[in-house]
């Protein structure tokens, strides 16, 4: 088989983004609530049908990092039946479902029965998320098994015991609580900058419980670093599927000249 450099290209790029960026997920509309549904069913379609080129000519100039597919579905769940009900290009183009399936559209929706898997479906605030496929975790998650289209088994999971979130690529959003801690005014002189980064994993009360790997040039910022870590107790807690989740988390002390000079000003004009 013989491919041509855009072809490779166009791979090298659907490859890379499907991995390294979180992908935008199509839509499940159940009961008049619309979900955010990890799967993507007219892809399996697509596969099923050895369908090789774009699905949509406009697909191809709407291409985004965050869209590989360069279209978003919309799936409705009805008498317990999966229904393909409208594909939008871009932000406002919609696709004519007859133009892929003219003989099994029906009242503008297609009956699904090509689709069997278990999927999961997720609605509420956001929890966690790696930049990467359909990596993120919501408040709540349902799961529904699917035979041909006809839904077999649901499910829910109520991740709602979460907190100190959202976990975006394993970094908290602890800086000014970490800068807070640090003892600025014992430390050495801070002439250039140091960095520290310390990889920890947290319990279910947000407090640190292990250091993985502790990371930096100077031994003395190393243990002011540690010190501060055992202090934090807001660490994001996240659950999914229900249950706690473990997760590491990167954080990242930087120590500088300005926030040292700035912390002894404070507490000079404090004393005074």
């Amino acid at each position: 088989m013989k491919y041509t450099i855009g072809s490779l290209v166009f791979f090298v790029i659907m490859s890379f983004s499907t991995y390294a960026t979180e992908q935008a997920p199509d839509r499940l509309i159940v009961d008049g609530d619309t979900l955010l549904l990890h799967a993507l069913p007219l892809e399996e379609w697509r596969n099923q049908n050895n369908w090789e080129t774009p699905l949509f000519l406009d697909s191809v100039s709407s291409f985004s990092t965050g869209c590989w597919r360069g279209y978003i579905a919309y799936w409705e769940l009805i008498d317990n039946r999966l229904y393909l009900s409208s594909i939008y290009i871009g932000d406002h183009a919609t696709v004519n479902l007859e133009d892929l399936f003219a003989e099994t559209a029906q009242d503008g929706r297609v009956y699904a029965d090509w689709f069997s898997d278990t999927v999961t479906a997720y609605q509420g605030e956001l929890l966690y998320s790696l930049h990467m496929g359909f990596s993120s975790i919501y408040e709540h998650e349902f799961e529904y098994v699917f035979d041909r289209g006809v839904l077999m088994h649901t499910a829910y999971f109520d991740n709602s015991l979460s907190k100190n979130g959202p976990l975006i690529i394993s970094e908290a959003n602890l800086r000014p609580v970490i800068d807070s801690l640090i003892d600025w005014v014992n430390l050495p002189p801070i002439e250039e900058s140091i960095l520290v980064l310390i990889h920890v994993e947290g319990d279910e009360q947000g407090r640190v419980d292990s250091v993985l790997e502790v990371r930096g040039k100077s031994d003395i910022f190393k243990e002011e670093a540690l010190r501060v870590t055992h202090l934090l107790t807001q660490l994001p807690v996240i659950y999914s599927r229900g249950k706690f989740l473990r997760k590491s988390v990167t954080l990242p002390f930087a120590f500088t000249r300005a926030k040292q000079q700035q912390r002894k000003q404070s507490e000079n004009t404090s004393s005074r």
